[in-house]
């Protein structure tokens, strides 16, 4: 392969990795540059740090995590960025510099008789730190101990000439009982031109006790938010069910939201909202829930914007709980998010030449790991100290340019994964009960996922060992096994209730067993019950209790109950409800929730098989394992997969025959034929005793 100079990022490596256990007449990894569809000029006014603040063309373009972007010099070498997104939306920025004071002497003085009180005072000499600049405002920020206190403050500073200067006459610092209200901050004036060496602190109290404080040196800075963005969300999707209003939107590759913005004509409502992750990738989790309202009389007053978590699908799922009220009017969604910003150092070029391109889009990377990451632990908030100082200087950089967006002509849409397109060792098909027939599609990167469903995993071992994918010559190509990829919702078939003594007993018949399954969602026929439950698994002839608990419907509230446990593999489920004195519960409807696993695999397009139902079979070894970041870091394309049935190839004989089974066979043949050995022996031996009673009688 060709050496190269540049530092490439941690994509290239695992791909260069990858093609060394390949043979030597593979192609070399491609370069770094050919992985982006887009590319963009970078100007710059400065040979230090700038800061890039995206724009939302390239914020759609790429992926969630923003993986596929780099920035290349002015002669297209890689160069490290920091990537930083900063507060959320409307929040400020605050940075706090402070340094704790040394303390060189401490004086103490008793009470004195003054006004009737006596009082106590302290006399604290400070070192004053090198550097200190006079204009940026400074506070003394007292710390103690003592819970409740009350203090007289004076501040004079001894200057580098002997001077001594008076900074505060007479000041206060205290923390009350009643009212609880507190000031632990003196502000000082500036010094001007003078250089501090010393302050010297003196508190006066009248409490009866030395306060004995940490005394810091602090100034604090604020900066304005930054901009938010508002993209208007694409609906895919719109129906109602159950009285509530289910919209699926479409999220645009890197725009992730802080908040999702709701629009109605709608002049007056107040009604739950749940944004969900959907799509490939996603968590499958609520990502916000909230009430949203306005109300129009004198002045409108509302509450449009729901804060969520970040999501990692494509898609977003909105539900609007209505109950018995209209549908909300012209209704779309926007999402309101941060600008990220690149912070990153190139030389400024001519007239109109570009000091560098910023390449991006496609999906072919990940995210690289550069030294200038390190950098993010000095924009954590809160910042003190050195930190704060850097963080300052990082927040006032001098923005970059970024020019026209247009096609990278490097652009190599050859498939990133080509050199993991080929078979593996061919498999014996007849050992295999279960078959489900595979058609893929032409896939820009050359990967396939495949989600499999229950009745796949009720198929296979626990472990999914015996998983394989064939083509039509019974050759295997190498997958990868994303394990609880996703969820799947299934309905579920009831027997009963059964009522005895006050109890009701449910059978639930899954749709495939055994099975695995984290939530039973019970649908039942009235609006309000709340009843204790408890929820049985059998698996083997083996039972064992899942959950127990109360479930309830609530008055105004269409949500189902839901029975969440950890994943449990069970054969049949027995739901035991107390009833008392009521009548049993009838559902409507009854669901499950199954984890469900994808498979990654690398193949051309074309027909393929899933092969499942061995028991006696291992767990496979595949190459592709050692580049499983670089493969899932691509975009794959989704297989178009038939129903599981049995395996026409199938031969119970076959297995009798080969592996565990051969041995297994040999030890019966081995086993019977010492018992028919053993039979004859005996018949034997009986039959000459038999001889020699006779003789034995005759004499």
């Amino acid at each position: 392969m060709r050496t190269s100079t540049r530092r490439l990022p941690l994509f290239l490596g695992l791909l260069a990795g990858a093609l060394l256990v390949l043979p030597a007449q593979r192609a070399a990894p491609p370069d770094l540059k050919t992985l982006f569809t887009h590319q963009a000029p970078i100007h710059v006014t400065t040979e230090r740090l700038s800061r890039l603040e995206l724009p939302l063309e390239v914020l759609s373009a790429c992926r969630t995590d923003l993986s596929d972007l780099r920035v290349f010099d002015a002669s297209d070498r890689e160069v490290p960025f920091l990537l930083e997104t900063g507060p959320l939306p409307g929040v400020p920025l605050v940075l706090e510099t402070s340094y704790t004071l040394e303390v060189l002497e401490v004086e103490r003085q008793p009470g004195d008789m003054e006004d009737e009180w006596p009082r106590h005072r302290e006399v604290y000499e400070l070192a004053v730190p090198d550097g200190i600049s006079p204009d940026v405002g400074w506070d003394l920020v007292f710390e103690a101990l003592v819970p409740f206190w009350n203090r007289r403050v004076k501040v004079s500073a001894v200057t580098a000439g002997g001077e001594e200067v008076v900074l505060v006459e007479a000041g206060s610092v205290f923390r009350l009982r009643t009212p609880p209200r507190q000031k632990t901050r003196l502000r000082l004036p500036s010094w001007g031109e003078r250089v501090l060496e010393r302050l010297i602190v003196t508190l006066e109290g009248t409490d009866g006790i030395y306060l004995g404080p940490v005394i810091e040196l602090a100034h604090s800075r604020s900066f304005d938010p930054r901009e938010r963005a508002v993209v208007e969300l694409t609906q895919v999707s719109r129906r109602e069910v159950e009285g509530s209003t289910i919209v699926e939107l479409e999220r645009p590759g890197a725009v992730v939201p802080d908040l999702i913005r709701l629009a109605t004509s709608t002049r007056a409502f107040h009604r739950p909202v749940e944004v969900w992750d959907e799509g490939p990738g996603s968590s499958d989790e609520v990502l916000g829930s909230d009430r949203l309202f306005r109300v129009t009389a004198l002045a409108t007053v509302e509450e449009v914007d729901l804060p969520v978590k970040p999501a990692r699908g494509d898609r977003l799922r909105v539900v609007i709980g209505n109950g018995d009220s209209p549908l909300l009017e012209d209704l779309s969604f926007a999402a309101v998010i941060r600008r990220p910003e690149l912070v990153f150092a190139l030389t400024p070029g001519g007239a109109d030449e570009p000091s560098g391109r910023l390449r991006f889009g496609g999906g072919r990377a990940f995210r690289p790991r550069y030294d200038l990451e390190h950098l993010r632990t000095a924009l954590a908030l809160p910042s003190q100290g050195e930190r704060a100082e850097l963080a300052g200087q990082l927040h006032q950089l001098p923005p970059a340019r970024l020019g026209d967006v247009q096609p990278n002509p490097l652009f190599d849409p050859a498939p990133v994964l080509g050199f993991a397109m080929r078979p593996a060792a061919p498999v014996d098909v007849r050992l295999y009960s279960r078959r489900r027939s595979i058609e893929t599609s032409p896939s820009p990167e050359g990967l396939t996922r495949l989600r499999l469903r229950p009745e796949d995993l009720a198929a296979a071992q626990p472990d999914l060992d015996d998983l394989r994918i064939v083509d039509s010559e019974s050759r295997q190509w190498a997958y990868l096994l994303e394990r609880d990829a996703g969820r799947e919702l299934r309905p579920l078939e009831v027997k009963g209730p059964v009522s005895e003594d006050g109890s009701s007993e449910y059978e639930l018949i899954l749709p495939a067993a055994p099975a695995t399954l984290t939530e039973v969602v019970l649908h039942a026929d009235i609006d309000f019950y709340d009843r204790a439950y408890q929820l049985r698994a059998t698996l083997e002839d083996q039972e064992r209790t899942l959950a127990r608990g109360r479930m309830a419907q609530r008055i105004g509230d269409p949500r189902p109950a839901r029975i969440r446990f950890p994943p449990a593999r069970a054969d049949s489920l027995t739901l035991v409800i107390e009833d008392g004195n009521d009548a049993p519960l009838q559902f409507e409807r009854v669901e499950a929730e199954f984890p469900v696993p994808d498979v990654y695999f690398a193949a051309p397009h074309g027909s393929y098989s899933l092969l499942l139902g061995n028991p006696d079979d291992t767990a496979p070894q595949y190459e592709l394992a050692r580049v499983r970041e670089v493969v899932l870091a691509v975009r794959s394309r989704e297989a178009a997969a038939g129903e599981l049935a049995g395996n026409p190839d199938y031969s119970a004989r076959a297995r009798l025959t080969t592996g565990s089974g051969a041995q297994q066979t040999l030890l019966w043949v081995v086993l019977i034929g010492a018992v028919v050995f053993l039979g004859w022996l005996t018949l034997r031996l009986a039959r000459r005793e038999g001889k020699g009673d006779d003789r034995t009688n005759g004499s």
